[in-house]
């Protein structure tokens, strides 16, 4: 068999020897990627097999890369900035979303994106920063709960041995009790926020 018979493959035999679908040969055809010979319609197999490494970044890898390189460049921006002045240029910055050139749309949605992302992210800071405690203060207020709790849980002994002294019955015992731990946990729960 020549070498010319031994680069011409057909449909399905270009499938096998690729292990893909043959809808995946079917859209290497349509995409210009998979040569085929003029007379015959055989796919030229070393013709297709470079077509296909040299447009390998179409499925991906290349916008992939590029877009990494990009994010870099921006948080190194980010980085060197303050927060109050990046939230003041992502408000000032004004997108054409009206062009009809696909590149600009493209870009401006990429920025519409981080404008939206920056944004975010600046609220979730404003939130974290304002529901932060200093710790002493959260060791303070837990101290100070807990000794409540204490208390309460300390001073029930004194307040329902009357009750229960002389109280036969088991279930009334144990209603009284729990009537009275209900009022403690209660009141624990609804003591005002720490200032």
């Amino acid at each position: 068999m020549s070498e010319q018979a031994n680069n011409r493959l057909t449909r399905t035999e270009y499938a096998k020897y690729r292990r893909v679908s043959k809808q995946m040969v079917s859209k290497w055809i349509k995409d210009g990627r998979a040569v085929l010979s003029i007379c015959e319609g055989f796919i030229l197999v070393k013709e297709t097999d470079e077509r296909i490494k040299l447009t390998a970044s179409l499925n991906g890898s290349f916008y992939d890369r590029k877009a990494k390189e990009e994010k870099e460049i921006i948080n190194k921006i980010i980085e060197e900035k303050e927060l109050t002045e990046l939230t003041e240029e992502v408000n000032r910055t004004q997108l054409d979303l009206e062009t009809d050139d696909a590149e600009t749309l493209f870009k401006n949605a990429r920025a519409l994106r981080e404008k939206a992302a920056a944004l975010q992210a600046a609220a979730e800071h404003e939130a974290y920063i304002g529901s932060l405690m200093d710790k002493k203060v959260a060791e303070k207020i837990v101290f100070e709960r807990g000794r409540q709790f204490r208390d309460g849980l300390m001073s029930l002994s004194r307040k329902l041995a009357p009750e229960i002294a002389g109280n036969p019955s088991i279930s009334e015992v144990e209603s009284i009790m729990n009537a009275e731990f209900r009022l403690i946990l209660e009141g624990f729960a609804n003591l005002p926020a720490p200032e």
